[in-house]
């Protein structure tokens, strides 16, 4: 049962405080939270024809993508339409959700992950795995920061369901409460393979049914697996990750020990980021200019949406690089997944 939200709080863009701790002592212990129907029917309508569409436009290539070659097959990370009209307020820039953004991550959290999660009918499973790294590798670093061990989330996933999210369509297999496994803090890798003993400690999984039009925030460190779709058409949902302020790492890693000269940089100019190599680089999203609007409205809540803007002749080409930083690749020309 998810939380329902009322008129006033529609209206006023925030969450009554007493619901909203409920929604994050569930995040924070559960590892998920359901807030239903704060997204519109005709955005969700228009994301999911355009979402179908360019399934067709991927599949017309005859090959698997890169992510189902490293995944499953029939599990698709879609980028989604950056350019108008698809780029829609209550979506990317929508009070109630940042609303529940704040509440976990605190003020200053910033938008870093912006893409379409889509499960096409005959899938296969996942690999069992986590999304994100822990900020905090040990109980003596996080002493040092004042934090508690297992270590707080310094990410938070949200999932933004079109149409209703079933288990006959796919919804996405979970082990509540495994974000308090420590054992996987310092792994190479963010897959749970060959561990029986763990599986049986977190179990038995659940399944993240999601109400058509509303949103599951998750701790992107709860395990786990994209499963078949045996619906009748494709699954599509967004999903966005947002940071926590103090996070300067672009995939939302909070460096303990960050040079004192990078960190007066970061200061300086809130458009760096920490990259991979441990250099600084810009780390917003890229959308085409004619959008710009729809994110230059002010936050209530203090998030940072973190986007920069393209203008023509240059284009975004969001089947590209969805999984990179910008989120898609700057072109110039036809959009195609040719590359996908």
């Amino acid at each position: 049962m998810g939380y329902q939200i009322t008129a006033t709080e529609r209206a006023d863009g925030t969450i009554a405080p007493e619901k909203l701790a409920a929604i994050v002592r569930d995040i924070e212990t559960i590892g998920f939270a359901v807030v239903e129907d704060i997204v519109s029917v005709e955005s969700c309508d228009m994301l999911m024809d355009s979402v179908l569409e360019d399934v067709e436009k991927v599949r017309a290539l005859g090959k698997p993508t890169r992510h189902e070659e490293n995944t499953g097959p029939g599990h698709l990370q879609l980028g989604l339409r950056r350019y108008a009209p698809y780029v829609r307020p209550d979506l990317v820039a929508n009070p109630l959700i940042e609303c529940v953004v704040e509440g976990v991550l605190g003020d200053g959290a910033w938008l870093g992950f912006y893409n379409g999660n889509v499960n096409c009918v005959d899938s296969g499973y996942q690999p069992l795995h986590f999304d994100r790294p822990y900020s905090w590798k040990s109980p003596e670093d996080a002493a040092r920061d004042g934090q508690s061990w297992p270590p707080p989330m310094t990410t938070l996933s949200c999932s933004i369901a079109f149409d209703e999210i079933t288990i006959a369509n796919g919804a996405t297999e979970i082990y509540p409460r495994s974000q308090f496994e420590t054992e996987v803090v310092t792994w190479a890798t963010t897959r749970i393979k060959d561990r029986p003993d763990l599986l049986e400690k977190w179990g038995p999984p659940s399944r993240m049914t999601i109400p058509a039009r509303s949103v599951c925030f998750r701790d992107p460190r709860m395990w786990h697996r994209g499963v078949p779709n045996t619906g009748i058409r494709a699954r599509a949902m967004i999903a966005a990750t947002y940071h926590a302020g103090k996070c300067k790492n672009w995939r939302g890693r909070y460096i303990q020990d960050l040079d004192p000269a990078l960190s007066a940089r970061l200061d300086a100019d809130p458009t760096l980021r920490v990259m991979d190599d441990g250099q600084l680089g810009d780390g917003r999203m890229v959308f085409q200019s004619d959008v710009r609007e729809v994110f230059d409205a002010p936050s209530l809540h203090g998030v940072n949406r973190n986007v920069r803007f393209v203008e023509d002749p240059e284009r975004v080409n969001h089947f590209l690089d969805s999984h990179q930083l910008g989120g898609a690749r700057i072109v110039r020309g036809a959009i195609s997944p040719v590359d996908a």
